[in-house]
């Protein structure tokens, strides 16, 4: 193999070196548990935020995990909090809930939060604040 052409193949295997370091610092989650959350809005129709879990420390069952201001009945105004479990039909309360999402619908809430009980203490690990400019 000619200098030239080994030097070329060097730097590429360099970058994509460097790219996935990089993907894996900007993707990476060392907390108990890390979300992403998607809205889309709708002007007659409950709003959807979809939810997923991307990572984290912990292994969090699906009956642990709550999610705050799920719209309930969009007509009356109703909203609760639910474990994952009841939001996803494909895990019980058991199933770790590593990689899964849920779409959920919201009403107008300014935060909705994930909540992990844990030894009957129970701590936010994820929430998403509304942004005037998603309205």
């Amino acid at each position: 193999m000619s200098p030239k052409r080994r030097a070329v193949v060097l730097l590429g295997a360099g970058a994509v070196g460097f790219g996935a370091l990089g993907y894996r610092e900007l993707t990476d989650c060392e907390e108990f548990a890390c979300f992403a959350f998607e809205y889309q809005g709708a002007d007659d129709a409950p709003n959807r935020l979809t939810i997923e879990h991307t990572g984290g420390t912990e292994r969090l069952r699906a009956g642990d995990v709550f999610v705050t201001n799920v719209s309930t009945d969009y007509e009356a105004g109703e909203s609760d909090t639910l474990a994952w479990a009841e939001l996803d039909d494909d895990l019980g309360p058991d199933d770790a809930i590593d990689g899964e999402a849920v779409r959920i619908s919201i009403r107008f809430p300014d935060v909705v939060t994930v909540r992990w009980r844990r030894d009957g203490d129970e701590e936010v690990v994820g929430a998403w604040v509304y942004d005037d400019d998603e309205r």
